[in-house]
């Protein structure tokens, strides 16, 4: 009898053995094929933009919307003997970009499908913070007269010295002027929407004005170079404006600067076009008697925020920009001279992070300039995806332009940050809007103003207490300035309401009722002085 129980305590041994090597067997067969799949999506996935990690987005997200946007850009039409059932964007962007030929097989494209499928979350991360449930008394809410039709500012501006505040309708295709009451002053048919001024002089003393706006063309997505570059002279009054086109056929620019960026005594044009599938970021260099010369910068679309200064100090004048199309990043263009740039890499992004905006600010005082960057724009093929990583982050300079993430703040859409010392207490708040919030459950994130408390004593990290306005419903915010427009030493902040057609974004409301704009005209003074 004891010899049996050892034949069956072997047997049941030996199958126990067996199933473990099985098991080992089938989870390296497994893991190969998992590193295998992570392979050929990082080789495909990475040609055009950073890797985007299968967390970003949920499994759904990615296999209905983004690998079928992806699909013709590889050459492939069909997958399982059907063709891929996509929106009209992306047909338009298949025809404009599509390879000649084939550049995956459908073997390694299985591949790529199988392991977003198979790593994706089942749904989008959430936001790791509690949603914001404070609203601030600090602002006074001021709105002018409702326009006709639904609000579509593109363009907002204060103007301290003047007391007045710009704004560019899309509508209309108007630059209109009010005062401080925020009663109109001026109407003016630009016949173009601006999406940005440049002006010759600083705006804290009264006077006239001149300078440069920016002429989008077409506001929706197209590659067409409608664009233009227009100087324009207004009176101290605001009642005399005339306009001359500077530059043409531009990509969907979104802002030109002027400057001497070649040093040779003659005003160049910096440009940023946005284009859309295709667009670049260049230069025109003067050459005299109106003649432009165009130089390349970064043949590549998505230019939207550049700053201009001596990053270097070599006395030469460098260009810090914002790309936030495809390969979403910032970048250094450091000046060699004579017209020549080198471009050095400060930050990147995932194609899916939909960078919005960044601000140039010393949030440690010390001496360096820190990024203030913000990611949003959710108006893609993952567009019904709400971003737990959607939100405003600050990157702080070591002193060598190189950036370390120090901050973040989640918000779903956010789309323009705005660092100021708001409360007067001699560090740097935050007001943040967003284009695309979560308006089912936390509509109230559409306007963010961050109040600074200083550095945590344990983290060494930035702290701020999260506040809303009451009247963050009031508009669908596309633009933000800051400034103080009525004179009495605290920052003032303009909202401008953008409400696109249905067609264009199915989420935008429609409302002719709410104002184009919405003035916070800052209590901080007149309480100091209590």
């Amino acid at each position: 009898m004891r010899k049996t129980a050892d034949n069956g305590n072997f047997e049941i041994f030996a199958i126990a053995f067996i199933l473990l090597i099985t098991i080992v067997i089938i989870f390296e067969r497994c893991n190969s094929q998992t590193i295998t799949e992570k392979k050929v999506a990082e080789k495909y996935c990475s040609s055009c933009h950073l890797f985007p990690e299968p967390s970003l987005l949920d499994k759904t997200t990615w296999e209905k919307n983004i690998l079928p946007a992806m699909a013709p850009h590889l050459g492939i039409r069909y997958f399982l003997d059907s063709p891929y059932e996509i929106n009209d964007e992306i047909k338009r962007n298949a025809v404009n970009n599509a390879p000649q030929g084939q550049l995956i097989n459908i073997s390694a494209w299985k591949k790529i499908i199988d392991y977003y499928k198979e790593n994706a979350p089942a749904t989008n991360l959430p936001q790791n913070r509690q949603p914001i449930q404070k609203f601030t008394d600090q602002f006074k809410i001021a709105e002018p007269l409702p326009d006709e039709g639904n609000p579509s500012v593109s363009y907002i501006k204060i103007d301290e010295g003047n007391q007045w505040i710009y704004t560019g309708t899309a509508a209309d295709s108007s630059l209109n002027i009010y005062n401080a009451k925020l009663q109109l002053l001026t109407k003016q048919n630009v016949h173009g929407i601006i999406v940005d001024m440049q002006f010759n002089t600083l705006l804290d003393k009264s006077g006239e004005r001149s300078g440069i706006f920016t002429n989008i063309g077409i506001m929706n997505p197209n590659d067409l170079k409608a664009g233009t570059a227009d100087s324009f002279y207004i009176n101290k009054d605001g009642a005399q404006f005339y306009q001359q086109q500077v530059l043409s056929h531009l990509p969907r620019p979104v802002a030109i600067t002027k400057a001497d960026l070649d040093k040779d005594g003659m005003q160049d044009y910096l440009v940023n076009g946005f284009g859309n599938t295709t667009g670049a970021l260049y230069w025109m260099k003067n050459e005299g008697n109106k003649q432009y010369q165009q130089n390349t910068m970064r043949p590549f679309p998505g230019a939207i925020k550049t700053y201009i200064d001596d990053y270097n100090n070599d006395g030469l004048p460098d260009i810090m920009a914002l790309m936030t199309q495809a390969q979403e990043g910032i970048y250094l263009f450091t000046n060699k001279g004579n017209g020549s740039f080198d471009t050095k890499t400060i930050l990147q992004f995932p194609a899916v992070y939909g960078s919005s905006y960044f601000e140039l600010d010393d949030f440690n005082n010390d001496g360096y300039k820190d990024i203030l960057y913000t990611c949003g724009d959710n108006a893609d093929y993952s567009s019904r995806a709400l971003k737990h990583y959607h939100g405003v982050y600050i990157f702080i300079n070591d002193g060598k332009n190189n950036f370390t993430e120090k901050y973040f703040f989640p918000i779903h859409g956010c789309y323009k940050a705005i660092a100021r010392d708001f409360d007067n207490d001699s560090d740097l708040d935050i007001a943040a809007i967003s284009f695309f919030p979560d308006s089912k459950n936390q509509p109230q994130e559409s306007f963010v103003y961050l109040e600074n408390k200083g550095l945590s004593y344990f983290s060494k990290s930035f702290q701020f207490e999260p506040y809303s306005i009451k009247a963050f419903n009031e508009g669908h915010w596309l633009t933000m300035d800051a400034g103080d427009i009525d004179g009495d030493g605290d920052e003032d902040i303009a909202l401008g309401s953008f409400n696109p057609p249905p067609k264009e974004l199915e989420r935008a409301p429609k409302d002719s009722t709410k104002p184009s704009f919405l003035l916070l005209v800052n209590k901080t003074k007149s309480k100091a002085s209590q």
